[in-house]
Parts: structure tokens; C-alpha cells; sequence
């Protein structure tokens, strides 16, 4: 490993730094999100006020993510990552301060996890426009691999240790430990240069912002393949909110707390798995085919959690079902840094990510009120779907939620099987190679596509 990192080109060692803060940081992160989402569960025994953290954590990037996408190719994405990454910190000092002095409360936590997502929907553009202008092309696999692997690390020991913590201290004290691993990422971001990328469309004439956004709109569209990656996405990503987000309430229903940590642990080192197999391989070689079969399996590990409350059923499904999240969002991510400009990204990934996950709200706000007044009520009682489903999946606390996962797990495959069999998603790394064949050629069929 270090010997890699001493060969690395000097983009790839400034990016290894700022990786080594994102994931100290994303790690305070988890445990404190981990430790939030017990406190709120136990304060109001409600599946809804859980499912509605991550809806209001999802919002603001959609709704802001085309002026987001602008400023990001606007300014320095150097000091846009440290801006949120400010705001981020001054957002759980807040936090921290209300615990100390007894006044949170559900409202409170929605609003400041509010803000904070408004700081996210800048890290996420910004970053990995930031990331195109440091890396070299063919490091793109394995950069992403790396950036999936932070996340599995926190879904790794993010539950562990706040299940820990949590036996030994309070929530003050997590977002304390959360508040310093921020002051560590801002640390990294300081010792970095990141490079500017050519000046965005109109610098050289006057130009607003919506024009901006306009140049990017109409840039992506014309990538009809794009688009169609985007409408799979926005189905598969509606199915899998509705069905991760339901887990933690389903095990919390008949397990301790420090089990249903261990559940979400062992469903990271799926996910740590996986993106270390993409960092070290670069992943499948038709990126869609890494995106279109792992989208079988979501559907396939979806049914599983939802067959049983055994733990060790439900442990066997989400590592199986993390392990090909990496791989999925990986192998998309690479397509769309081959395909778009880097003087364009910021706003370009900020609509795909507003077209992509604007769903995302949409299935985690559906699984709360579903879960509670549908099929949770029907599968603690006598009736002819509780009669019919019980002898499968049994009855009783969280058996109605694994219900609702069975369900939805036919569709991810449905849609997989409807992307294969669309001829644009199902050739679009030719589209990719032929921009890889001859960048000069890119060059000049972007001026084109974005007079």
C-alpha cells in the first residue's frame, strides 16, 4: 500500500490525503448519524420520524442541485469543500450544545440535519469535479473504488462504535467525537492544492448563472444514453431507499441496540468488500454490465432480508446486498467522468444527482407511513395476508416490513431486465470508448454540442 501511494503520480498522493480526511470524517459522521437515528426510535418509538432524517437529508440536494452545480464550476472547489465541510462542524457543535443543555428534540435534530445536508449537496459535485482535475483517466476505477470504500468504513465501524459508545456515554459526547473528525478533514483540505479547470462556459462574455445551467441542460440532454442511465437509476434508487432504510426498524423491532449495530456492520464490510475489489481491479470492464447485474442482485438480497427476522439471515443479505453498491455506483461514476468535460461537471453531476436521486426522499418518506399503518398492522394481526404470508415469514413485530421488502425486491430485477434489453443503456460503454479513441475529437464535439 504505502509503496503504491510512493509511485503514485502527485495527483494521486494529493488525492490520498484528501481521502485519508473525508474518510475520518465521514466516520464521525456514521457513528453520529448510527447513534441520532437509536436516540430518535427510542424518544418516539415511530418508524416515520426515523425514515423522515433521510428524507430531509435527501431534499436539499435535489432541490438546489442545479445552482449548487453552477457554483461549484463557478468557484474554487477548494474552498466550496471547506465551506461545507465548516458548515457541517458548526451544524453538530449546534447540535451538541442543545443535548448539553436538554433542549433537543425531534424538530431540532430535522433542522439541523437540514442544514447539514445543504453542506453535503456541495461536498458531492464539488468533490469529484475536484477529483477529475487531480487524477489521470485510467486511475478513474480505482479512485472510485477508494471513495465507495469510505463509505463502507463508516457503515463498518460507524454502528460498532456508537453501539459501544452509546453503553458508555451519551449523545453529547458522540457529537463531540464527530465535531473533532471534522476539524481533521478541514485539516487535510488546507495542506491540499487542488487545480482550477478551464473557466466555465460564458466566462468570457457575460453570462448569468441560469445561462449556465441552461449550457449544462441542454448538453446532457443531448446524450440520450445518459439519459436513459438516469431513468434506471431514479427507478432503482426510489426501490432501495424505500427497502435500506426499512432494516434498522425492522431489527431494532426484536434485537438489542448493539445487534442492530452489528447488522449494519457486517452489511459495510460487504461494502468494504466490494469497493476494495473496485479499487483493485477498476472494476468490470463494461461498466454496465457491473450496473445492470447489480441490480439483479439488490433484488435478490432484498428478498432475503425480507424472509426472515433471524439476524443472521438478514446479516447474509445486506453484506451481499452492500457488496454490490460499490460496483454499481462505481461503475456509473467512471461513465459520466468519461463522458463529460471537466469544465462542465460541477453543474452536470449536480442535475444527474437531482434527476437520479429525487426519488431517493420520495421511497424513504413512503417506507415510514407504510411500514407503520400498513404493513406492520397487518402482519401483527389475524387476517387473510397475515394468514397467508405468516407460515413463509412469520408474524408479529417486523415481519410487515419484511413483507414490503419482498415485495419491492421483484422490482429492481424488473428494471434490470428492462435496461438490458434497452439498446442505449445496453451499449453505452461503446459511446464511452469512442470518446476514449480520440480526445481531440471530444474536444471539438463539445464546443459544438454547447455553442
Amino acid at each position: 500500500m504505502f509503496e503504491t501511494i510512493k509511485n503514485s503520480s502527485s495527483g494521486m498522493k494529493t488525492y490520498y490525503l484528501m481521502w485519508l480526511g473525508q474518510m475520518v470524517s465521514v466516520l464521525g459522521s456514521g457513528i453520529t448519524s448510527f447513534a441520532v437515528g437509536i436516540w430518535l426510535l427510542g424518544e418516539t418509538d415511530s418508524v416515520t420520524s426515523f425514515t423522515m432524517v433521510a428524507v430531509i437529508t435527501g431534499l436539499p440536494a435535489i432541490i438546489f442541485s442545479p445552482i449548487i452545480g453552477a457554483l461549484v464550476d463557478r468557484y474554487d472547489r477548494k474552498l466550496i469543500l471547506i465551506f461545507a465541510d465548516t458548515l457541517s462542524a458548526l451544524v453538530t457543535l449546534g447540535l451538541a450544545a442543545c443535548f448539553y443543555f436538554d433542549m433537543l428534540n425531534m424538530w431540532i435534530i430535522f433542522i439541523g440535519v437540514g442544514i447539514s445536508a445543504i453542506a453535503t449537496a456541495f461536498q458531492g459535485p464539488a468533490n469529484i469535479a475536484a477529483i477529475t482535475t487531480l487524477i489521470e483517466r485510467k486511475d478513474y476505477g480505482r479512485v472510485s473504488g477508494l471513495m465507495q470504500m469510505i463509505g463502507s468504513i463508516s457503515l463498518i465501524a460507524g454502528p460498532l462504535l456508537a453501539g459501544a459508545l452509546l453503553a458508555f456515554v451519551d449523545l453529547f459526547t458522540i457529537f463531540i467525537i464527530d465535531l473533532v473528525t471534522f476539524v481533521f478533514a478541514l485539516c487535510t483540505l488546507l495542506l491540499v492544492k487542488i487545480p482550477k479547470p478551464e473557466p466555465y462556459e460564458g466566462a468570457e462574455e457575460e453570462s448569468n448563472m441560469w445561462q449556465e445551467i441552461k449550457v449544462a441542460w441542454n448538453y446532457l440532454f443531448q446524450q440520450k444514453d445518459l439519459v436513459y442511465l438516469l431513468l434506471f437509476f431514479c427507478l432503482v434508487n426510489f426501490v432501495v431507499s424505500m427497502g435500506t432504510i426499512s432494516i434498522v426498524p425492522m431489527v431494532n423491532f426484536t434485537a438489542e441496540n448493539w445487534q442492530t449495530g452489528l447488522v449494519l456492520s457486517v452489511g459495510g464490510i460487504g461494502s468494504l468488500v466490494g469497493a476494495s475489489y473496485l479499487a483493485w481491479s477498476g472494476g468490470p470492464q463494461r461498466k454496465i454490465n457491473g450496473i445492470l447485474f447489480g441490480g439483479l442482485a439488490m433484488g435478490i438480497c432484498l428478498f432475503i432480508m425480507g424472509m426472515s427476522n433471524m439476524i443472521w439471515v438478514v446479516m447474509i443479505g445486506l453484506f451481499l446486498f452492500q457488496f454490490c453498491v460499490p460496483t454499481i455506483n462505481g461503475s456509473s461514476q467512471v461513465i459520466w467522468q468519461t463522458r463529460i468535460p471537466p469544465k462542465m461537471q460541477g453543474r452536470v453531476f449536480a442535475l444527474r444527482r437531482m434527476f437520479a436521486q429525487f426519488t431517493i426522499p420520495l421511497g424513504d418518506f413512503l417506507a415510514g407511513p407504510l411500514a407503520d399503518y400498513v404493513f406492520e398492522p397487518v402482519m401483527r394481526s389475524e387476517n387473510a395476508v397475515s394468514n397467508f404470508f405468516g407460515p413463509l415469514i412469520g408474524t408479529g413485530p417486523g415481519r410487515g416490513i419484511g413483507l414490503m421488502l419482498i415485495l419491492l425486491a421483484a422490482l429492481p430485477v424488473l428494471f434490470a431486465v428492462l435496461g438490458f434489453m434497452n439498446k442505449h443503456i445496453r451499449n453505452i460503454d461503446e459511446a464511452n470508448d469512442d470518446d476514449d479513441a480520440s480526445p481531440d475529437q471530444e474536444a471539438d464535439d463539445t464546443k459544438a454540442q454547447t455553442a
